[in-house]
Parts: structure tokens; sequence; C-alpha cells
């Protein structure tokens, strides 16, 4: 099968690119060919069809660039003329099977969607975020509170205004709300898709509510590739880690807080907006080792105590449970969005409910007193990892939803 894969970053940037790039590799494995679309972002890793890619524009309509250059981000968020053009090419040159997007919001626009869909290609797209039905992406009202029901409709998107839900920013947010407005009234983007993908049935159910519920959803778990047991530390250590982005909607400081009332070490990798309020409020015992490569957030995890995912906002399916759980270690999370269909309470890790500083705190003395249990847990998570997440299944069922699209598009392949 010839797949057209188009996504607005071209490197690992965050969970998003990770399960991309391990899908494409499992897809290439399998003999299909891979074409790439793209931004040209300073960062991307090496591509082929990087040719084609579309000029990088910072988006930000409060940020350091000129005027022109954000009024030109900003009507590229509604429809990228360029985008369009240089994805017509890829579609005549390439001439794939099908066309897979991941995350093409703000960068490329639906505009290449337009294209697909003139060239008779069928298109699917995973969903990442809730983007399709919000303008923050993260389902939190004003940036903090839970938005369940979504409260933003096909129509009515003043909330996100009225909230100032983007980066609780009254331009960004009257901005993203004008741009939902018009992707799903005017451009009636759901009619582009064939298919949606989603890693967990909670995300499927919340974009279902928000009113995305003409085009199929199909539920696949994201997949992660369990190494060696030689390779995996099979005996804990004392710290808990944390690794992952350092921003409020993460819940680092109700974890800070939570390892101060256990009086447990933490080590937190990564960087973001809080670091130097978390250096300032982090209890002793706790070690920030900033940005570090995959190969040493592996090694933090597989000697860790246990993982920490403390979300405060509905994360669909994080890449940082399924992380440690290979490594063969627990992990203590959140229990909200898609994170209870990845790890059940008692049997890989514990559970708690989100901001819940004393329950996170119970959950890390239970670990810290318990060495074996740890140990007993982490071996069950890893067990999980590779029958529930394994990549053969993940790229089984891929390849299942791309036959069911275009055998409902009435075409082999190659245009309708």
């Amino acid at each position: 099968m010839r797949i057209l894969v188009a996504n607005k970053f071209w490197y690992r940037r965050a969970g998003l690119e990770r399960v991309m790039f391990d899908e494409i590799a499992w897809l290439e494995a399998a003999g299909h060919e891979v074409a790439h679309f793209s931004a040209t972002h300073p960062e991307n890793d090496a591509s082929p069809w990087s040719d084609y890619f579309v000029p990088y524009l910072e988006i930000g309509i409060e940020s350091g660039i000129s005027l022109r250059d954000k009024a030109t981000a900003a009507g590229r968020m509604f429809w990228s003329f360029e985008a369009g053009r240089r994805f017509a090419h890829l579609l005549r040159d390439f001439r794939p099977d099908i066309v897979h997007v991941h995350g093409i919001h703000r960068q490329l626009s639906p505009s290449i969607l337009q294209q697909a869909h003139a060239a008779r290609v069928p298109v699917v797209q995973s969903l990442h975020d809730y983007h399709p039905i919000c303008p923050a992406d993260d389902l939190l009202r004003g940036g903090a509170i839970a938005c369940d029901p979504p409260r933003c409709g096909r129509v009515n998107v003043l909330p996100c205004a009225l909230y100032h839900c983007i980066q609780r920013s009254r331009p960004r947010s009257a901005l993203g709300a004008a741009e939902l407005l018009w992707r799903r009234w005017v451009v009636r983007y759901e009619a582009l898709i064939d298919a949606f993908i989603s890693p967990s049935r909670y995300l499927s159910d919340m974009v279902s509510r928000g009113g995305l519920r003409h085009r199929p959803i199909h539920v696949l778990p994201n997949a992660i590739q369990v190494p060696p047991r030689s390779a995996a530390q099979l005996g804990s250590g004392g710290d808990f880690v944390y690794a992952g982005r350092l921003s409020r909607e993460k819940g680092l400081p109700s974890l800070l807080r939570a390892t101060a009332l256990a009086g447990v070490p933490l080590v937190v990798a990564g960087t973001g907006p809080l670091h130097d309020d978390l250096m300032r409020s982090a209890p002793q015992g706790t070690r920030f080792v900033g940005h570090v490569d995959g190969t040493t957030v592996d090694a933090l995890l597989a000697s860790a105590r246990a993982a920490v995912v403390p979300s405060e906002w509905p994360e669909n399916a994080p890449m940082a449970v399924l992380e440690p759980m290979a490594l063969a270690r627990p992990v203590i999370a959140s229990r909200i969005g898609g994170i209870p269909e990845q790890i059940r309470d008692g049997r890989e890790g514990f559970l708690f409910n989100a901001g819940d500083v004393v329950g996170l705190a119970a959950a890390l003395r239970v670990l810290s007193a318990d060495a074996s249990l740890a140990d007993s847990l982490g071996r069950a998570a890893r067990h999980r990892a590779e029958t529930r997440f394994r990549p053969s299944t993940h790229t089984d069922g891929l390849l299942r939803i791309y036959d069911d699209v275009l055998r409902r598009c009435g075409t082999g392949g190659n245009g309708r």
C-alpha cells in the first residue's frame, strides 16, 4: 500500500510525533511505502520528501514577529493556499492509496484535505487531542476546569472566547474560536475525512458528544515496543520519576506538594513554562535534570521505583504511561481521560483522582515502603504492554482501518 502521512511537525516534538514515527516504521517494516508532508521546521528529521514541505511560520499573534508575518500566520490557520498547492503536487507525484493525517491545524490547514478530496484519495485522521471540537485542544475551560460535556458546539464557539481558554489570552482565544467556527461551519471539515482513529474510548466518546458523528471513529490504542527482558530493569531504585512537559495542566504543582507530604525523592525530566516556579517551590529531595534524550529518559524510568503521571487535563492515551510499563515499572497516574484504559488500579500501578494531593501522596508512600510490590506491579505492567499494546496488533488494526475506508470509498487505491 502507498500511504501519504501528513503532520505539521516532522521531529519528535511530543507524544503525537512518537506515535506517528513508530507507525511509519512499522508500516515500512511490513512492506508498505510511506511518503511525508509537513512544514519546514528547523528541528525536522531528514525526509526524502522535504522538497514538498510548506515553509514554517511561527503562529502567535502576541509573539515578536512582524505584523505582516502575524497576519500571514493567522490567515494560514484558516486556509493555506501554499500548503494546498504543494500537497497537490505530492499527490500527483506519489499517487497514494490513502492519506493519513495527524496534527495539521494551524500550519497546514484543511486546504490539504480539500486537495485529497479533489484527487479522490481517501483520508483518515488520527485524533491525538480534542482539536476537532475544542479551539484550545485540551478540553479545559479557561485553562483550568474540565469541559465535560464539551461547551463549544458546531456553531456556538463563544465559550472559548468568553473564558479565554487558549493560554488565558483574549486575542488568541478569539482567533481560535473563529478558526473552529470556520472549520466546522464553512469548510465542513468532517466531510473531508473518511474515518477517524482514536487511541482511547474516552476521546472517541468526547468528540462524538461534541458533534463529530457523521464519520466512523475507530478506537485503536497506541502501541509500544517492549525491549528485551535483559534490557529492562526488573529491580527498582528509590526515586519516583516524572518525564514530560513542565506545565500546569500536567499536574506538577500537585505532584511537588504530594512528594513533600510523602517525603519521597522525585526526579523531574523535561522543560516548560513552569520550570522556574517549580524549582523555587520544590521540596528537598527533588532533582531537576532538564531536557534529556529518549535513551536517558528510558534509563531514568528503568531504575525508578515508579513513574508518575499526575495530569490534570483529560489526556487521551499518553505515551508517558506506556513507556515505563514497557520497562517493567509501575505507574502512578491520574484517573482522568483515557489513562484508566491503559493501566488498571492496583494491577499495573495506582490511579488517583486528578488534583488529589493526599491520594497521590498515599500511593507514593505505599510504593516507597514496598519495593517488592513495585517490582510485582512493574512485571504486570510489562506483561500488559506486551499483550495489550503490541506494535503488530496496532499495525494490523491500522491496515484494517485503511482497507475498510478503501472499500467504503469504492477504490482499491490510487484514487476513487
